[in-house]
């Protein structure tokens, strides 16, 4: 093994705690590099330790901000290791020289899965189902009134890679499948064989199902508040597997007590992993525990492509999913 020359920092989280053996980033990065796994609860507890780093692969939602971005120097790059960055300050790190990217095409098959797993459950009354058999019951009736799947209604707020792939799956369900993403060209919907709204208002009027697939960004932060939910069909379902902090979760939650939504599959919380008692004591709630992502091979296949990113900056090699522009560097422009 050749001597190495970089140093690369794995900042990891002591809650969630995503890794402890780093195989395969030594396996990738290990002729070239030492790397080192800093679990944190935060990254001003490491400074002096990021300042020597050559690249950065960042885990969980350990915040890289300004004052620790400016004290980066020696930094190529930063690699996000998820879809979602809202943790990096990009406009600091685009100040301070360090280009930043992400992994969004890890866990597409999971988190689109998981999404179906969580309409199909909640539409079927699997878990009141469930819990009465449970409880010594065997009564069909307990599940009261069901939607029939075919040809209900599935809103989809943002048509990137996971939100088509929920397309894609849907249709195989007879759903009546209607998006919206106005950043996205016409003739998408032709494309996928499903229906387009021109505004979010208009896709919540129809949507007996809603679900949620958009980066958080100030745009999208709290997106579904009081008014966005009071416009779906009474008895609406909705359904999580983005970010917590898309929906105004009180209001999300006084709107399931008072009826209006019927159910809601969540896999992600306002402020993870605080469960609010009226979520968790709700029996028309399913929650997941943020596990959208996770499969093992989705694991692997998102440390591999994070220390691949991380080795192309080190080499000085084009990435295909930079989050930011540096003087020429090229520009991807990244979306869910």
């Amino acid at each position: 093994m050749s001597q190495a020359y970089f140093q690369v920092k794995i900042l990891d989280s002591r809650r969630g705690a995503y890794l402890a053996v780093l195989d395969i980033e030594r396996k990738i990065l290990g002729h070239l590099a030492e790397v080192s796994l800093l679990t944190v609860d935060s990254a001003e507890e490491v400074i002096e330790e990021l300042e020597n780093a050559d690249a950065i692969i960042s885990w969980h939602h350990i915040a890289l901000t300004r004052n620790v971005l400016f004290r980066m120097r020696h930094c190529r790059g930063v690699v996000r290791a998820s879809v979602g960055y809202d943790n990096i300050d990009l406009e600091a790190a685009t100040e301070a020289g360090i280009l930043v990217s992400n992994v969004p095409d890890y866990g597409v098959e999971e988190v689109s899965d998981h999404t179906m797993a969580l309409i199909l459950a909640l539409v079927r009354k699997i878990p009141v189902l469930d819990r009465h058999c449970r409880e010594g019951g065997w009564e069909w009736r307990t599940a009261g009134s069901i939607l029939r799947l075919r040809g209900a209604t599935l809103g989809i707020v943002g048509l990137g890679r996971i939100g088509s792939a929920v397309a894609r799956r849907a249709v195989a369900f007879g759903l009546d499948v209607v998006f919206f993403d106005p950043y996205l060209p016409s003739g998408i919907e032709k494309a996928h064989g499903i229906r387009r709204s021109e505004s979010l208002q208009e896709l919540l009027r129809s949507s007996q199902i809603l679900s949620l697939h958009v980066p958080l960004t100030p745009e999208t932060r709290g997106m579904i508040g009081r008014k966005e939910i009071l416009q779906l069909p009474p008895g609406a379902i909705v359904v999580n597997t983005c970010r917590g902090e898309v929906i105004q979760q009180q209001a999300l939650i006084e709107e399931l007590e008072s009826g209006h939504i019927g159910q809601a599959g969540l896999d992600v919380l306002e402020r993870e992993p605080h469960v609010p008692e009226e979520l968790r004591n709700s029996n028309r709630v399913l929650l997941t525990a943020h596990s959208a992502f996770y499969a093992d091979s989705s694991l692997q296949e998102l440390r591999s492509k994070a220390a691949l990113a991380a080795l192309r900056f080190l080499t000085g090699q084009p990435q295909r999913n930079l989050l930011n522009r540096i003087a020429s560097a090229q520009t991807v422009t990244a979306s869910t």
